[in-house]
C-alpha cells in the first residue's frame, strides 16, 4: 500500500541524528514520556505495600531506571529516520484500545470485589499492557508489541501471584512492571 508520504521521503535517506531533547515534538520522544511517567506511577504508587528494605530498593532502582530512561531517550544523540506514516485507522485504534483498558479495569475490578483490592494494580497492568498490543500496527511501532506482551504476562503473574500466595506479590510485580517499563523505552530509543 502507498503512503502518501512515501513519495516524499527519498528512498535511502539518512536519519537525522539528534537528541531527544532536540526533537522534543517527535511523538517518539514525548510520547515515551507518557509510558515512563507511567512506569514510575507503578513503583511509586505500589512500593508502599513492599518490606522497608524492599520499598527503599524499589526507590533506588527507579530512579537508576528512570536515569537510564531519560539517558537514552532524552539526552543521547540517535538516529530518527523518517516516521512511517499512520493508516487513517490509528486514532481509532487509539481510542478503542484506550476505551477497552477502561471497560477492563472496571471489569477486573468487580470480578475482584471488595475482599481483593490490593489486586487491582494487577489489574490495571494486564489492562494497560494489552491496550498498547493494537498499536503496534496501527502506528508502526514494535516496541508496543513488546511492551504491551510484557505488560500483559505480568500482569497475569502479579493476579495469580496475588490470589494464590500474597497481595504483597501483586504489588512487588507491579513494581517490577514499572521498572521493565523504564528499560524497555530507553532501550528501544536505540
Amino acid at each position: 500500500m502507498e503512503h502518501a508520504l512515501s513519495s516524499t521521503v527519498p528512498a535511502g535517506a539518512r536519519p537525522v541524528v539528534a537528541r531527544g531533547v532536540e526533537r522534543a515534538l517527535d511523538p517518539r520522544v514525548w510520547g515515551s514520556a507518557i509510558g515512563a511517567a507511567g512506569g514510575c506511577v507503578f513503583v511509586l504508587a505500589n512500593r508502599g505495600s513492599l518490606a522497608a528494605p524492599v520499598s527503599a530498593l524499589a526507590l533506588v532502582a527507579c530512579a537508576a531506571a528512570l536515569a537510564f530512561y531519560v539517558w537514552r531517550v532524552w539526552w543521547r544523540r540517535r538516529p530518527f529516520p523518517e516516521p512511517e506514516p499512520v493508516g487513517r485507522w490509528a486514532g481509532l485504534v487509539y481510542l478503542a484500545s484506550v476505551a477497552g483498558m477502561l471497560v477492563l479495569i472496571r471489569l477486573g475490578r468487580l470480578a475482584l470485589g471488595d475482599n481483593h483490592e490490593d489486586l487491582v494494580p494487577g489489574v490495571i497492568v494486564l489492562a494497560v499492557g494489552l491496550h498498547f498490543l493494537p498499536f503496534a500496527r496501527a502506528f508502526h511501532t514494535p516496541l508496543f508489541r513488546r511492551l504491551g506482551l510484557v505488560m500483559a504476562a505480568l500482569g497475569v503473574a502479579a493476579l495469580v501471584l496475588g490470589l494464590v500466595w500474597t497481595p504483597v506479590a501483586t504489588a512487588g510485580v507491579v513494581v517490577l512492571t514499572g521498572l521493565a517499563m523504564l528499560v524497555l523505552i530507553g532501550l528501544a530509543a536505540g
